[in-house]
C-alpha cells in the first residue's frame, strides 16, 4: 500500500535530513551531507507524488465511510457517526479533527490533527512531510525559508528579557523554556489598492497680546483631497492555533527572499496548512490597508495649527490573494506556573513577547519619579508661591502617571497591527488625485490676561504643523 508521508532521509547515510537557513541547503544531521533544494526535489518528486495521491484516497474512502454510518446511525436512530467513531478510538469529539499516518522508517503511528503538514517522528525523530496538505489548490505559492536557527532563537530570547527595568528578578533565574519549535505559518497575501477621498476642516491661528488682551485670530478651511495607494502581498496569517497579535509582532518579512513553494524546505519543521479562508481572512488586510490610507491622505495635509475629518470614504480594488508559508520561532516559557509565549521572526531574527511586571519596581519608579518633578518645580521653579504646592503636586502626578504607563505597556509590546506601510508599493507613496485648500472664514476672539509686567504685542502662536 502507498505511504501518506514521505521521510526526508540522506541519500548517502539514511539519516534524517533538515533544511539550514545558515547555508541555504538541506544537510543530515548525522553525516553532515549538504544537497541543494533542487537536488532533493528532484529525488523526492515521485514519493511526494504518491503520498499525496495515497492520502487523497484515504481522505475519500473516510468521507464515504463517515457519510454510510452517519446513514445508518440515521436510519437507526443512534447516535451519529462521528460520535461512535470518536468513541471507539478515544479520541472522543476531536475524533473528526485527527488523522493518523505511519512512519515510514520506524512504523510508529502519528496522530495529527487535520491541519498538521510536516512533523517530526517522537521515536526516530526523522521528519515526516504530509504531501496530501500541499497538493492541488492546497499547495502554497511560496515559502520564505527559515535564516536563523534554533541556537540564536534561545539566545535572542535570553536578550531580549535582559535588563528590563520592570522585570521580576526571579523571572531571569526561575523561567525555563518548556517548547521551542519552528513552524512554517500559513499566511495569506493580500494585494491590491485602495482609493478614497476626504474632507478636513482645517484651522490656521495666530496669538498675540495686546496690553491686558490676548487676541486669537483664527482662519478656516476646507480641505479636500483624493487620491489611491497600492499595496503589495499584506500578510495575514491562516491558522487559528496562532495569535495574530504575536504574528503581527514579528513583522515585516522580506519578500525579495521569498521563493517558490517545495517541500523539500520543510524537514526538520513543523507546517500546518492555512484552517482560516482567504475570504475570512481578507477583511483584516483590508482595514490595515485602509488604516495606512488615511494616514497617508491627513499626512498629506500640511500647514495648519489643527485638522479634523469631517468626512471620509474608501473603496478597496482586491487584486489578488496568494498563499505562502513564512519562518516562525515559537519558544514559550514557564514562570510560576504562567506560561508566555513568544515569537521570533525565522528570517530576521525580530523577537517579540510580553513580559510579567514586577507592580513593586514599578511603585518605586512612578514614586522617584513623582518626587523628583514635584522637588524641581515646587522649590526650583515655582519658588513656593501662590498655589504652587497643589500645582507642582498635580503636574509631577501626571507625568509620574504617565512614565508608569509607558513603562509598563513597553512590557507588553504584543498588539494587533491597524497598519500595512511596509507593504506599500509603487514606490511606497499616496498618489494624490485631487488637492484643494480653500479659504472659509477668519474668526476672531479676546480674552483678559492677568498682566506679568508690562504690555506690548506678542509674537505669533507654535509653530504650524
Amino acid at each position: 500500500m502507498a505511504e501518506k508521508i514521505t521521510v526526508y532521509q540522506c541519500p548517502a547515510c539514511t539519516g534524517p535530513l533538515k533544511f539550514d537557513g545558515n547555508i541555504g541547503k538541506l544537510k543530515c544531521e548525522y553525516c553532515g551531507s549538504t544537497y541543494t533544494a533542487q537536488e532533493i526535489e528532484a529525488l523526492y518528486a515521485d514519493k511526494n507524488k504518491s503520498a499525496a495521491a495515497a492520502d487523497a484516497e484515504a481522505h475519500k474512502k473516510a468521507a464515504t465511510a463517515e457519510a454510510a454510518a452517519a446513514a445508518a446511525s440515521a436510519a437507526a436512530g443512534g447516535a451519529s457517526g462521528a460520535s461512535a467513531a470518536g468513541g471507539a478510538s478515544g479520541w472522543g469529539s476531536d475524533a473528526a479533527h485527527m488523522r493518523a499516518y505511519n512512519c515510514t522508517t520506524c512504523g510508529a503511528e502519528l496522530i495529527c490533527d487535520e491541519t498538521t503538514a510536516a512533523t517530526s517522528c517522537p521515536y526516530c525523530g526523522n521528519p515526516s512531510v504530509i504531501p496530501g496538505k500541499f497538493a492541488g489548490v492546497d499547495r502554497p505559492d511560496y515559502v520564505i525559508p527559515f535564516k536563523v536557527d534554533k541556537k540564536k532563537a534561545v539566545s535572542s530570547f535570553k536578550e531580549y528579557y535582559k535588563g528590563r527595568l520592570l522585570l521580576p528578578k526571579s523571572f531571569e533565574s526561575d523561567n525555563h523554556i518548556e517548547e521551542i519549535k519552528g513552524v512554517y505559518v500559513p499566511f495569506w497575501m493580500f494585494s491590491g489598492e485602495v482609493e478614497g477621498r476626504a474632507q478636513y476642516e482645517a484651522i490656521k491661528e495666530d496669538r498675540r497680546r495686546a496690553g491686558n488682551e490676548e487676541i486669537v485670530r483664527q482662519e478656516h478651511y476646507d480641505v479636500y483631497r483624493e487620491g489611491a495607494m497600492s499595496f503589495s502581498k499584506i500578510p495575514v496569517d491562516a491558522s487559528t492555533k496562532m495569535p495574530d497579535d504575536l504574528m503581527d509582532s514579528i513583522e515585516p518579512f522580506n519578500y525579495k527572499e521569498m521563493r517558490p513553494f517545495g517541500m523539500e524546505y520543510m524537514p526538520g519543521y513543523l507546517a500546518n496548512k492555512y484552517d482560516v479562508t482567504k475570504e475570512e481572512s481578507r477583511k483584516r488586510a483590508d482595514d490595515r490597508a485602509v488604516g495606512s490610507f488615511r494616514a497617508a491622505l491627513r499626512d498629506s495635509v500640511k500647514n495648519y495649527d489643527s485638522v479634523n475629518v469631517r468626512q471620509q470614504s474608501e473603496k478597496i480594488r482586491p487584486e489578488k490573494a496568494e498563499y505562502g508559508m513564512l519562518p516562525v520561532w515559537l519558544l514559550s516559557s514557564n514562570w510560576q506556573g504562567k506560561t508566555y509565549l513568544f515569537a521570533m521572526n525565522g528570517q530576521s531574527g525580530k523577537m517579540i513577547g510580553d513580559l510579567p511586571v514586577s507592580k513593586p519596581k514599578l511603585a518605586a519608579w512612578v514614586t522617584g519619579i513623582f518626587a523628583v518633578v514635584f522637588a524641581l518645580l515646587y522649590f526650583l521653579i515655582l519658588k513656593q508661591e501662590g498655589d504652587s504646592l497643589l500645582i507642582s503636586g498635580a503636574i509631577a502626578f501626571i507625568v509620574a502617571a504617565i512614565t508608569g504607563a509607558v513603562m509598563n505597556s513597553s512590557m507588553k509590546p504584543v498588539a494587533k497591527s491597524h497598519s500595512a506601510g511596509a507593504y506599500v508599493s509603487d514606490g511606497g507613496s499616496l498618489r494624490l488625485s485631487r488637492h484643494d485648500d480653500r479659504f472659509v472664514r477668519t474668526t476672531e476672539t479676546r480674552r483678559q490676561v492677568q498682566s506679568s509686567g508690562g504690555s506690548g504685542s506678542g509674537g505669533p502662536g507654535g509653530p504650524r504643523r
